[in-house]
């Protein structure tokens, strides 16, 4: 089983209110900072910033906390595109890499972290894994049924 990058990292508050954007940039500025250094890699995050999720985030953080550091290590001067959408009651967050170097290490990484999405209520997809182009795909319930969320 993966071990948290940072255990017992955790937001303040759960079930409230957050931008997605935001939550993305705060993991990219803090513990995640060093390791895209090392990748040399750009990430661009274009999360529309009116996006906002009503989850528990103690427990959704650290999945994509896990996701974008395993994309980030498998990435060599690559452009990593992260992007969400929402419908209803599902967000479906995608991390694209453009470089990925090394697709079955990629694969494996992304495979252990499939147990955490489904304990949460999600689910991880990864295509092109054996290709330059990869993209995953972590859908998540957000809040409840039927409801709009905005910041």
């Amino acid at each position: 089983m993966i071990e948290p990058i940072h255990p017992g990292y955790a937001f303040e508050n759960t079930n409230k209110s957050t931008s997605l954007r935001s939550l993305i940039n705060q993991l990219l500025r803090h513990s995640l900072n060093d390791m895209m250094r090392n990748s040399d890699s750009s990430v661009m995050n274009e999360i529309p910033a009116e996006l906002c999720t009503i989850t528990d985030e103690s427990k959704v953080t650290p999945i994509i906390q896990e996701l974008l550091a395993t994309v980030v290590t498998n990435a060599r001067k690559g452009r990593i595109r992260i992007r969400a959408e929402k419908f209803r009651d599902i967000v479906i967050l995608e991390i694209q890499d453009q470089s990925n170097y090394n697709g079955y290490a990629l694969d494996y990484s992304i495979r252990a972290i499939e147990p955490l999405a489904r304990m949460v209520g999600g689910y991880i997809s990864i295509k092109g894994q054996q290709q330059l182009e990869t993209s995953i795909s972590f859908s998540f319930p957000n809040g409840a049924t039927g409801l709009s969320y905005d910041c």
